[in-house]
């Protein structure tokens, strides 16, 4: 795992944090409709919100390894704005289609009450709040329910290129260590920040620092244990997450989770390599996508048999995580490369000028 290869482990990883955030929502619907109730049933309620965490982890370190990148073949250059650039046009687009999509067709995927998914009731700045993903910012309410978490990671964004400089200065781990548990220490009283409707962006600060951390420790790891611990690693710390799912357990496992990353030799098998490269390709259109195929499948069809509405609900959210990748996700994100590229050159062109 470096900054030279596209990793199968972080893959996997990715893969699992999507398909939790789906199997959590089916959980929510399927709850809600029988009245189920229990505390391993409740536990599991929660794997939606871990699968988003560990998103957090996941998306912190991978993108440590793109500002890497970026270091290396334009040295001495300034990283933040190229970087912010490219993550603007990597996740505005497809979310701004997406909520304009459900405000305009009134689609009621915003939250799921007693086994129906509803609407919440919108103004336009609640619109433009979630089209530029600001509603933590604004107390906003979320037109559809994946859309939560978006604010925090480009919020993040900000950061992350100087958390880049920090590490790569950094003479070992221990600066970077105390900065996550002064992170940790903040997050503890931020967590009621969002209820009394003030911005809790610190929160979520031990998550991604978790991120940070796996990749301080990619060229130091010492252990290189078998590829297929890895999965068994992920489903334990999800079960201990789910044993007690809260804000500080979070962090634990988002922390142990970061920690584990870089120890594991990268996952061999062709089927598995394949099969995650391939979902966590649309793993963004999936994630934002899914809730839209479970209002199609399971209340606009909800007169057809169990198996046709799992069936429409599979075909559906394949079918527009491929669209909107291939539509709008993968060209965005090319004129983003492309858009730095050309500021990189006038950049060039400006300053030999001057010499």
């Amino acid at each position: 795992m470096d900054a030279t290869f596209d990793s199968s482990n972080l893959d996997l990883l990715r893969s699992g944090a999507v398909l939790f955030v789906v199997f959590s929502h089916l959980l929510f619907l399927f709850e809600k409709t029988h009245h189920i109730s229990g505390h391993l049933f409740g536990g599991l309620l929660s794997i939606g919100r871990w699968g988003v965490l560990i998103f957090f982890v996941h998306t912190s370190l991978v993108l440590m390894l793109s500002l890497e990148r970026q270091h290396n073949r334009f040295p001495g250059q300034p990283a933040w704005l190229p970087f912010l650039i490219r993550r603007i046009f990597r996740i505005y687009p497809l979310s701004m289609c997406i909520v304009a999509v459900v405000v305009l067709l009134r689609i009621p995927v915003a939250d799921i009450v007693a086994g129906r998914l509803v609407s919440e009731p919108w103004h336009w700045s609640g619109f433009l709040s979630n089209l530029f993903l600001v509603q933590n910012l604004t107390n906003t309410p979320d037109v559809l329910i994946p859309l939560w978490s978006l604010p925090y990671e480009m919020q993040m964004y900000l950061f992350l290129p100087a958390l880049y400089l920090f590490v790569r200065n950094a003479r070992s781990i221990a600066p970077l260590a105390a900065l996550w548990m002064a992170s940790y220490i903040a997050a503890i009283p931020a967590t009621h920040l969002d209820q009394r409707g003030m911005p809790n962006l610190v929160e979520f600060v031990p998550l991604f620092l978790s991120g940070v951390i796996a990749y301080a420790l990619i060229k130091s790891a010492r252990f290189r244990l078998p590829s297929w611990i890895w999965p068994i690693a992920i489903a334990t710390i999800t079960y201990f997450y789910l044993l007690q799912p809260n804000s500080c357990r979070g962090c634990a496992c988002s922390l142990m989770l970061g920690v584990a990353l870089p120890h594991f030799q990268e996952v061999s098998s062709h089927v598995v390599r394949t099969t995650c490269r391939v979902i966590a390709r649309y793993s963004y259109g999936i994630y934002l996508t899914h809730i839209l195929g479970i209002w199609l499948a399971f209340q606009v069809c909800a007169h057809l048999p169990l198996a046709i509405r799992v069936v429409v609900f599979l075909t559906s959210v394949s079918s527009f995580s491929v669209i909107v990748y291939h539509a709008i996700e993968a060209p965005m994100i090319q004129y983003g490369t492309t858009l730095v590229a050309s500021l990189r050159a006038s950049r060039l062109v400006i300053a030999e000028s001057e010499a």
